[in-house]
């Protein structure tokens, strides 16, 4: 993704919307504040809200043949802020800025209908309609990172044009988008269409059972292809499994199916992806991965749960309120396999133990373990007279805010 040098644009919009907004709600009676960081007219015409998210990592490695890119150290994995709205009543907006990294990135910026009863209609950047893991904001989700499968195979955020409708216990959503802002392209522009249907038969405030299943076609044109993950820690920018750049690629199709269910303070939660390529020049390979995950509130709460994901977690009692937070144990086995059709991508196993402290609905501290078996690792990391597996240990931390 392209970096911008214009790092204070986005701070500079939401300033000068909070700073309007307030005015007005001084001047008159036109706005009113209706939370933290959020204000609208009293007829509820237009809403303005300003928010953002700040996540800090700590990572130690350990590795046996295979010399990591970034190890033992520290980063801002995500420090973003947004701002949003609505119009007229039907018509939501929403531009969000990541500053991690040194750079500007574009994350979400997008229009969206909500006039049409049936659907919302959405159009600009936004994420696509595969993975409940992906689906669910790095804000709640349980682990530190995301499984491999789902870094390796879900589209995440594309510029498209999409719909999607939800009722109690359904949800659909489908989309047809082309390539992600900032990513160059040689020449002709890459295109996907993307759908996903959920089902809650049970969809209670502690007692969810969730099913769904995804499916995605893409035609690459003339831009790379290529599928790969971190060991599940971010710091680190080694991928022990990459299949590397296609040599021909013509097109992919996704498939994911998806579970999950809540039971009082514990859930269970799983996924299984698989990418069906078609290269011109080898092989068509088939890739696929999976993963099963088990959390248990030590202290009482319910993953929550809201239209096809998983959202925020409210401690039962509060830190700074007397209160000593919500505490979560949980359980990750995850698999990968890029090893097909002549490709040497690698396979790789990862066990992920993990502790999460909820301080209050708004901060969270997080430690995660992981301990990855990779057999073989992606033949680009592999040295001739050593063995082409490895085994890694990752112990990490986190601390997060969102406001």
């Amino acid at each position: 993704m392209r970096k911008y040098n214009i790092k204070a644009l986005p701070v500079t919009i939401a300033a000068a919307l909070l700073l309007t907004g307030g005015s007005a709600a001084i001047a008159d009676t036109t706005f009113k504040h209706t939370g933290p960081l959020k204000w609208e007219t009293n007829d509820g015409e237009f809403k303005l809200q300003v928010g953002g998210r700040i996540m800090v990592d700590a990572a130690s490695y350990d590795e046996d043949n295979v010399d990591l890119t970034g190890e033992n150290g520290t980063e801002f994995r995500r420090a973003r802020l947004f701002v949003a709205g609505t119009m007229f009543h039907v018509w939501d907006w929403k531009a969000q800025y990541d500053f991690a990294g040194n750079g500007t990135d574009v994350k979400d910026a997008y229009i969206r209908y909500t006039g049409f009863k049936p659907a919302k209609i959405t159009v600009g950047q936004f994420k696509q309609p595969f993975g409940l893991e992906e689906l669910t904001s790095s804000k709640y989700i349980t682990f530190m990172e995301r499984a491999m499968p789902t870094a390796a195979f879900a589209t995440a955020r594309r510029i498209g044009l999409g719909a999607n409708g939800a009722r109690d216990n359904w949800t659909w959503a489908a989309s047809l988008y082309g390539r992600e802002e900032g990513d160059n392209t040689a020449g002709d522009e890459g295109y996907g269409v993307g759908a996903r249907l959920t089902w809650a038969p049970w969809n209670e405030k502690t007692k969810v059972l969730h099913v769904g299943v995804a499916g995605a076609w893409e035609d690459p044109n003339d831009n790379g292809v290529r599928f790969r993950s971190r060991p599940e820690s971010h710091i680190t920018s080694t991928r022990m499994v990459d299949t590397g750049n296609f040599p021909d690629p013509d097109t992919f199709t996704k498939y994911g199916l998806e579970a999950a269910t809540v039971l009082g303070p514990f859930s269970l939660q799983g996924e299984y992806m698989m990418v069906n390529a078609s290269d011109d020049t080898l092989q068509d390979p088939d890739f696929d991965g999976g993963y099963i995950y088990g959390s248990w509130f030590l202290t009482g709460e319910s993953r929550a749960y809201k239209k096809g994901a998983f959202s925020r977690v409210s401690p039962k009692s509060v830190v700074g309120k007397g209160g000593h937070g919500a505490w979560e144990l949980a359980l990750r086995y995850s698999t990968i396999n890029l090893d097909d059709g002549g490709f040497n991508g690698g396979e790789e196993d990862n066990i992920t133990v993990g502790l999460n402290w909820y301080a209050t609905k708004y901060i969270r501290f997080m430690a995660n373990y992981v301990h990855t078996d990779t057999d073989p690792t992606s033949s680009g990391l592999q040295v001739a007279g050593q063995p082409d597996d490895d085994e890694l240990s990752v112990f990490q931390l986190r601390a997060q805010i969102d406001f």
